[in-house]
């Protein structure tokens, strides 16, 4: 080896050191380089109809007159060695698009493909499952299409897991109406959920889940454990993802009206349009009503508040068509719940004594704004701007006790994404800023404070494009209130041969709680609420590891999963209803708290249209009240799920039903209330079934279907519900369905 080579060789080293050092010893990997003139990097787009290039996935990449090639990558990208000196030309391919031709050299090389002739009476058809797992991502994510969110026509975020077995939904309490979630185990305050990659519910969002109707959803993104440094520091379980209809890519007009037994209604109405070829604009309109009392289980309060909810939202997108990109747009929603007693009269009634009621007026604003920039010399770079800010207002009255909460929050994120020498080695790093102001009062308590996060992260993936993938991520922020922190992230992904992956993951995660969003059950209760000292921000480790086998018969196509994820909390506030059934305790972990968490899956489509999908959990979850540690209450030990989906040959008919088995759960101790308040101590196990049959007829389509078809209810929700202003009163017990049989219906037009 010359000289110069060896100063080359002895220069390239030292560059791959110094990555090393970028990424804090989370790996050590190498990787051999071979002269520039020898690699050959580019991007392959497809020219759609309206002339935009977008980036083509899965495109043949192959050298003339060899078998020696590759694929496009997510992004588009590509990147190839010369078998040798002589290889002159690339060909690229893709099925329905026309082959080209061009000179392998440089770093830099634009392929647009156009499409080839079309056949006129030949069809190629597929289909894709409703809710699949992604093949792409090192991270296990399962994405939840449009699809199967209409197979729950009703109505909002919350309600959108019905027929998932990752996330577990349940009432909150017997009076409020309130939804909740858990992941793993554990509530759904240590998922961090996004909209369109935008921190959005968070913060004093007591029913934040409930404020994004389903209509206005394109698809949801699930990862278990904690999630990209690049997205904050929250995510400890998991993150959700929910990506909205997209202006550029949805009807022009579409329609949805819903009904139900229980006399809710429900409207929601999309229209987009393009306005020229780089403007694109969409308004998503909903509202939704329950105006009629019901009190099905005869304890003279209303199952479910009275409601009325009107939600807006404009978004609008931009697009050069040369390497920029913007959408920006803002939301606002007004929120009224009235309930309690059936006899409740808000105008006579309201903080007196008369009759318990409860009423919660939620006023909220949304803006936000994305934009990104490619570097026309740089298809692999790119640099984006993400900007949010929210204003929540609400002012809620539960008997004689008096709720109000303001927020102000910022959120700002700043990131560069490139490569280093090529596309197997990828980086995203940037700078964030979130700010977050609090201002909160219940009864006596009071609770000011305002949250200022400076941030900086980096986030290196590797991709031997056969078999490794893997992804580590550090982050570190600068709280005024909590000083540093220190958030690293790892995740891997091992092809262990044809269709047959294992993941694992490992990393930390922050949260600072809001003890009167996050706990919305005790809000109604005479439970006095008792903060024993100066609450510390939680603080977690997650660990998974998963395995994905595909199988097939003939066309058809299977895969099984299985999940094993463990969170150790190192920090976290305890909120304690066993130690005095008339309070409700706030205080630091003082010992162990853990969640052990299985998850076995496996899903088959039997014949054309037919698809099974059967799914069994096991929970873990301990943590330590008062020096004992114990089983965390009103967490279901297992569960079980079965999906059953067809769709006729003719796409005319579509059928799905699924079965909930949710397993015994632990409840708060009520052994120091007279024997008249005190409830079992386990509740039992329950199913519960749903099932929707829909009739598509050109741009309509005509649905009808049930919950809780088997009606099963809890049977006494509330304690001393004779009393409510007495000290007994507990709407918090809720570990089953409230209301019993529901039948639903309704209809949507789409105008393409």
């Amino acid at each position: 080896m010359s000289k110069v080579h060896q100063n080359i060789f002895s220069y390239e080293n030292q560059i791959i050191m110094n990555y090393r050092l970028l990424i804090f010893q989370f790996f050590l990997f190498t990787s051999p380089f071979i002269a520039q003139s020898q690699h050959v990097m580019g991007t392959v787009y497809e020219r759609t109809p309206d002339q935009r290039e977008v980036p083509l996935v899965d495109a043949n990449v192959i050298f003339q007159g060899t078998t020696i090639g590759t694929t496009t990558d997510e992004t588009g990208m590509f990147h190839l060695d010369k078998p040798e000196p002589s290889a002159e030309w690339l060909v690229i391919s893709y099925m329905g698009y026309q082959n080209d031709t061009v000179k392998a050299e440089g770093q830099n090389i634009k392929v647009v493909l156009g499409k080839a002739i079309i056949l006129k009476n030949v069809e190629v058809t597929g289909t894709t499952q409703d809710s699949y797992i992604s093949s792409l991502n090192t991270q296990k994510t399962e994405i939840i299409s449009s699809g199967e969110l209409q197979n729950n026509a009703c109505c909002n975020l919350s309600e959108s897991f019905e027929s998932n077995p990752t996330v577990d939904v349940s009432f909150s309490d017997a009076v409020t109406g309130a939804r909740q979630i858990q992941m793993l185990g554990l509530a759904g305050k240590y998922a961090q959920v996004l909209t369109d990659v935008l921190p959005t519910v968070r913060g004093l969002s007591t029913y934040g889940m409930n404020y994004i109707p389903g209509p206005w959803i394109h698809s949801i993104n699930l990862n278990k454990g904690s999630g990209s440094v690049s997205n904050g520091y929250e995510s400890i379980t998991g993150q959700i993802d929910v990506e909205l209809m997209k202006p550029e890519a949805s009807p022009k007009l579409f329609v949805n009206l819903y009904g139900n037994s229980e006399q809710r209604l429900e409207g929601n109405i999309n229209a987009a349009q393009k306005l020229n070829d780089h403007w694109y604009h969409m308004t998503l309109l909903h509202g939704d009503m329950l105006q009629q009392p019901m009190d099905g289980n005869h304890d003279n309060f209303l199952d479910l508040p009275m409601n009325k909810t009107v939600s807006l939202m404009d978004r609008w997108k931009y697009d050069s068509e040369n390497r920029i990109e913007s959408m920006f747009g803002f939301k606002v929603l007004h929120d009224e719940r009235i309930g309690g007693s059936i006899n409740f009269n808000e105008e006579t009634d309201k903080l007196t004594t008369n009759n318990y009621g409860l009423g919660i007026n939620t006023n909220r604003v949304e803006a936000f704004a994305k934009s990104s920039y490619g570097f026309p010399l740089k298809p692999y770079q790119s640099v984006g701007l993400q900007v949010s800010g929210i204003y929540h207002n609400q002012d809620a009255y539960y008997g004689l006790r008096v709720y109000s909460g303001r927020e102000k929050s910022l959120y700002t994120n700043l990131i560069l994404l490139s490569v280093i020498t090529n596309s197997q080695h990828k980086f995203k790093t940037g700078i964030s800023y979130n700010y977050d102001d609090f201002d909160e009062s219940f009864d006596s308590l009071q609770v000011m404070r305002t949250e200022s996060v400076p941030g900086a992260f980096f986030e290196y993936t590797y991709d031997d494009l056969k078999k490794l993938s893997l992804v580590a991520g550090l982050r570190a922020d600068m709280h005024n209130l909590y000083g540093f922190v220190v958030t690293p992230r790892l995740h891997l992904k091992y092809s262990l041969g044809n269709f047959s992956v294992l993941r694992a993951s490992a990393g930390s995660g922050f949260h600072v709680a809001n003890i009167f969003a996050e706990n919305p059950a005790y809000l109604a209760s005479s439970r006095e609420w008792v903060i024993a000292e100066p609450l510390e921000p939680e603080r977690a480790w997650n660990y998974g590891i998963n395995f994905t086998q595909k199988f097939y018969t003939g066309p058809k196509e299977g895969t099984f999963s299985i999940d094993l994820y463990r969170t150790d909390f190192t920090s976290q506030v305890i909120v304690d209803a066993d130690s005095d059934p008339t309070k409700i305790l706030f205080y630091n972990l003082r010992g162990k708290s853990y969640s052990n968490s299985a998850q076995a899956d496996l899903s088959y489509e039997w014949f054309n249209g037919f698809t099974t999908r059967l799914a069994y959990k096991l929970y873990d979850v301990k943590q330590t009240y008062d020096g004992v540690l114990r089983e965390v209450p009103l967490v279901p030990k297992q569960r079980a799920l079965l999906t059953l989906t067809y769709k006729t040959p003719d796409k005319h008919w579509e059928f799905s039903s699924t079965t909930q088995w949710i397993g015994e759960q632990r409840l708060p101790d009520t052994q120091l209330n007279p024997e008249i308040y005190q409830t079992i101590t386990e509740a039992p196990d329950y199913f519960r079934q749903l099932a929707q049959v829909t009739y598509i007829i050109r741009s309509w389509e005509f649905y009808l279907g049930g919950e809780n078809l088997t009606n099963f209810t809890q049977p006494n929700p509330l304690i001393s519900a004779e009393d409510s202003f007495g000290p007994y009163f507990d709407t918090s017990m809720v570990w089953g369905p409230v209301t019993g049989r529901m039948i639903y219906g309704g209809l949507r037009f789409t105008l393409k």
